[in-house]
């Protein structure tokens, strides 16, 4: 995958990740999907509020100016100067990835934005951050299984009462 080729090729200077369910995105910390290139074909997806100004103007007109070229480079192999161990966590796996630079607006090799609160050179500090998530998640289902629970017993009172009002308004019909 060639996030990395279609930034250096096209000197983008903005934030360059790769967000599985969408593709290559552009964007700054507030918008991150400004300009979205697909990772199986390599063409513009998407282009927020392209008004053609600017250096995001510039990038979208200069892959338009080529398609085979961001096509070519979606396509290629990202080479890398360095390697960096860096940890995060999916589900309850702590997973080491690899960066040329640690933390935030940095990706890593695979193209995954390095957040603050979920990848560190420390995998100690990253189980500690999974362990505190699957406990923040376990309460919050626990409290969510209640809410519905008592929703549900909320409705099965109600049916209750319909079956009950269905019965003697059964049992007053004329024979």
């Amino acid at each position: 995958m060639g996030w990395k080729a279609v930034r250096d090729h096209y000197r983008i200077g903005h934030i360059v990740q790769v967000v599985p369910e969408k593709g290559i995105c552009i964007g700054s910390p507030y918008v991150h999907d400004i300009i979205v290139i697909s990772l199986d074909r390599g063409e513009i997806t998407r282009v927020w509020q392209d008004d053609g100004r600017g250096e995001l103007g510039r990038y979208v007109r200069e892959m338009r100016e080529d398609p085979f070229k961001l096509a070519e480079l979606v396509a290629a192999e990202d080479v890398f100067e360095r390697s960096i161990p860096v940890f995060t966590y999916e589900g309850g796996l702590i997973i080491e990835k690899q960066c040329e630079e640690l933390g935030w607006p940095n990706v890593t090799h695979d193209g995954a934005m390095q957040f603050d609160n979920s990848f560190s050179p420390d995998a100690g500090i990253v189980r500690i951050w999974a362990i505190d998530n699957a406990r923040a998640g376990i309460s919050w289902m626990t409290d969510h299984i209640a809410e519905e629970e008592a929703k549900l017993a909320e409705f099965r009172a109600r049916l209750a009462q319909r079956e009950a009002d269905l019965r003697l308004l059964m049992e007053a019909l004329p024979e």
